[in-house]
């Protein structure tokens, strides 16, 4: 019954890193942590969810991309000005993107639309993952004790603190501080 559960957990990785990204791999660590889980195939769950992700973008772009731009034409120009950043900082791009919150989706497709080569965004691609898996990994594992006994030492402060949390969010809100 546990290799059962334990199985849906590295599931629930893989899909988490399809869907999600950093906050279901460490929750994913986490359960390493607390022995649900074996960190290594965690760590494998969370590579193969990322690239199944990039390389359906990749391969999105690739195929469809610069068709979509052509029935954009307001969005040529900035295209054109991506496509000119990514051909003169390619490498570095592609050894970084997937660390690039915000710009994981649009990169990848990037990379597809701008022609990069199947066998180069292979191994870049490859290596930034596993770099990213490797390093939040290690830090979400390292990290995520003291997490766990922080959390338990703030628990009978939780209900003030929400209070206070909300009240700045409505002060905030109310009265921006932008004049």
């Amino acid at each position: 019954m546990a290799e059962w559960i334990s199985s849906l957990g590295y599931l629930g990785a893989f899909l988490g890193a399809v869907l999600e990204g950093e906050v279901a791999f460490l929750t994913a660590i986490q359960a390493t942590r607390l022995g649900y889980l074996n960190f290594y195939y965690v760590l494998l769950a969370v590579f193969l969810g990322a690239q199944v992700v990039d390389w359906s973008l990749y391969l999105a772009g690739r195929k469809g991309g610069q068709k979509a731009i052509d029935r954009r034409p307001k969005l040529q120009f900035r295209f054109n000005q991506m496509s000119a950043a990514v051909e003169e900082r390619s490498t570095l791009l592609l050894l970084v993107y997937r660390f690039m919150y915000g710009f994981r989706i649009v990169l990848p497709t990037l990379f597809g639309v701008a022609k990069v080569p199947v066998t180069r965004f292979a191994v870049f691609s490859f290596i930034s993952t596993l770099l990213w898996v490797t390093i939040v990994g290690n830090l979400g594992f390292f990290f995520s004790e003291p997490l766990l006994y922080g959390l338990s030492a703030v628990k009978p402060y939780l209900p003030v603190l929400l209070a206070l949390l909300a009240i700045v969010a409505v002060l905030f809100f109310r009265y921006p501080f932008t004049r």
